[in-house]
């Protein structure tokens, strides 16, 4: 499993760093054009997630995941040959889709699994914590990968190493993987109308989802305009991303020894703790980008942002997954993902005009109150997991 996740991993991220400004800059793309680009991704996955979760708990998990990383794959190779607007929106389109059978497979599956092995909350929360562990140390290579693949290869480049770790993430999932579900007599809708009733019937998961919704909108905000930040508003060259990028990656790493040292299922409220240290460490970050403009500033508002951003993952993941049960997890998943790809959908169609508006600095001071409303959802979350069924988590 911890193989076949860092194929993907690297599969998925080696173009991160430089995807937005290959858009904009490398293809002539305009700011609108980008945001429209990255909707049109959001409002596919929007379409279709809910369904390919379904999919996956009927048909196999295994399966689904297999045939998303071929899709990926086949639209990084589609992007690197893509000249224009048009072109990039349908391979990117296509791009879109594969992460739908990705995104509510991989996570399903692991979580499925650990507890087909039998092991107890504390053992699977430290084999989550390596496995993020060993992705956000193969981050710091990422980085500088795409750096020395853009010095020597060129941008285009990047996508067709993207798509060839695509194809062998996908062998590697055939060869190594057992399948998990897959045997249900049900109809994929009907696994689909029972997933959603269950979120539906849950108040946890109702303001779980509420949250995620909330964080789409900062999330998405920095992915846009983080690299933009430093080679606009700082000037500094392109190459110097694929570093900065290590540098998010060592916070992630960090964040797996903070989330030790808080002792997740150990200490009381430590779940709390988790979203309280996580949620004031980017609103920090979003604040000095807002405030000031300086290079030794921007570096540490990004390493905020990124230990922040990391601990906020795992804290949501491990307290989402052990609220819904095995046999519709790809469903809850899918659809936790199709609704957050809604907002983000709306909110990259209008994301360019929003950072003509305010201009890229200001863009991040109107996410600030994002941040507050995302404090009191958790704030919610816990004063009902104190008094429910769910004390445990």
């Amino acid at each position: 499993m911890i193989l076949v996740s860092v194929i993907i991993f690297y599969s998925r991220n080696v173009i991160t760093p430089v995807l937005t400004v290959y858009f904009k800059d490398f293809l002539g793309l305009n700011y609108s054009q980008v945001g429209y680009l990255y909707s049109l991704y959001l409002l596919i996955m929007f379409t279709t997630d809910v369904f390919t979760g379904g999919i996956a708990d009927k048909y196999g998990r295994r399966k689904i995941l297999t045939l998303g990383l071929l899709l990926y794959g086949l639209s990084m190779a589609l992007i690197g040959a893509s000249h224009g607007f048009l072109a990039c929106a349908v391979a990117y389109g296509l791009a879109a889709l594969g992460s739908s059978l990705l995104s509510g497979t991989l996570q399903a599956w692991y979580f499925t699994e650990i507890k087909a092995q039998n092991l107890g909350r504390e053992e699977a929360r430290k084999a989550y914590g390596l496995l993020r562990s060993i992705n956000s140390a193969n981050s710091l290579l990422i980085g500088l990968i795409t750096a020395i693949i853009v010095a020597f290869g060129g941008m285009r480049s990047v996508f067709y190493v993207a798509a060839i770790l695509n194809f062998f993430g996908a062998f590697l999932a055939i060869l190594l993987l057992n399948e998990n579900w897959g045997t249900r007599e049900k109809g994929v809708l009907a696994i689909v109308r029972e997933g959603i009733s269950l979120v539906l019937r849950s108040p946890i998961l109702r303001y779980l989802f509420i949250a995620d919704m909330l964080f789409t909108l900062p999330h998405l905000h920095f992915l846009y305009v983080w690299q933009l930040y430093f080679t606009g508003v700082l000037s500094l060259k392109v190459e110097t991303l694929g570093p900065l990028y290590s540098l998010k990656s060592a916070m992630g790493i960090l964040a797996g020894f903070l989330i030790l040292w808080i002792g997740i299922g150990k200490k009381e409220k430590s779940h709390a703790l988790l979203f309280k240290i996580s949620i004031s460490l980017m609103l920090l970050s979003y604040l000095l980008f807002a405030g000031v403009s300086a290079e030794i500033v921007g570096v540490l508002a990004l390493a905020f942002y990124s230990l922040g951003e990391a601990v906020y993952f795992t804290g949501y993941t491990l307290l989402i997954n052990e609220a819904v049960p095995n046999e519709y997890r790809s469903t809850i998943i899918s659809t936790r993902m199709s609704i957050s790809a809604s907002v983000g959908a709306v909110f990259y169609a209008l994301i360019g005009r929003l950072v003509d508006f305010s201009g890229l600095a200001g863009s991040f001071v109107l996410m600030i109150p994002v941040f507050v409303l995302l404090a009191l959802v958790y704030v919610k979350v816990f004063g009902m997991v104190e008094s429910s069924a769910f004390s445990h988590l």
